[in-house]
């Protein structure tokens, strides 16, 4: 029974060991359906493995990484990792794109510029929740900066997920709503319309961070590799990110 039990721990512990040397890649919400292609691409190309650990924002997603998660690749944007209050430590940010935030509205109205919120036809406008959002820190930004929410601050709410903002304008329960590429890309016939705001926030520089200490893994530089192919890119512009 111990010589069993014995080998059934060695066999554990190499099994731990192979998986340790894996590329373990997490992203926030948002981005998770983005990084779920990337993998599977990465794993058809290479058939090399992938552990993919999702579930919440960026910043939960850091807190489990500082836990011992044992992910060393988290894409995100790079003001989100700067910002996040976090022991946890980065050997390089690798650029793998920009991306913007947009505007959007429900059918029945049009907008021209940010500047027709101001608009008595704009009853309501919403965005995500700024501290689980990519987005939503980007909305509350540029609404700040450009003087909109000064004048407008009864129209404005609050949503959890960019999902739920693009629900509320496809409902018509809310007449325009901030959110990004992605989903006005795949349901862009069940809105009136939206437009790219490319200036009023900090830059949405996105970037495959890589955990310190293991930028010479080469499973991991072989991951990051990848998203510099050709099928790495159209994947990242396919979800709004170049």
């Amino acid at each position: 029974m111990k010589k069993i039990a014995a080998s059934l721990f060695l066999l554990i512990m190499m099994v731990s060991a192979a998986f340790a040397e894996d590329v373990s890649v997490t992203t926030g919400a948002g981005y998770m359906k983005m990084a779920k292609e990337l993998c599977a691409a990465y794993k058809e190309m290479s058939g090399r493995n992938v552990q993919e650990m999702y579930g919440g924002n960026v910043g939960q997603q850091l807190a489990q990484i500082e836990a011992g998660s044992g992910v060393n690749v988290i894409i995100s944007d790079i003001g989100t990792l700067d910002s996040a209050k976090t022991n946890v430590k980065f050997d390089t940010f690798v650029p793998i794109g920009k991306t913007v935030l947009v505007l959007a509205w429900r059918k029945g109205i049009s907008l021209s510029s940010p500047n027709d919120l101001l608009s008595d036809n704009v009853k309501s406008v919403c965005y995500p929740d700024p501290k689980a959002a990519i987005y939503g820190r980007a909305a509350a930004s540029f609404l700040k900066s450009s003087g909109i929410e000064a004048k407008i601050p009864d129209k404005i709410s609050q949503m959890s997920t960019v999902p739920q903002v693009f629900s509320y304008l496809v409902s018509g329960e809310m007449d325009a709503g901030f959110v990004n590429r992605v989903v006005v890309r795949a349901g862009k016939e069940k809105i009136g319309g939206f437009l790219e705001i490319e200036n009023g926030y900090p830059p949405l520089n996105m970037v495959a961070a890589v955990v310190k200490g293991e930028q010479s893994n080469p499973e991991v530089k072989s991951f990051i590799d990848f998203l510099k192919t050709e099928k790495g890119k159209a994947i990242l512009k396919k979800h709004g990110v170049w």
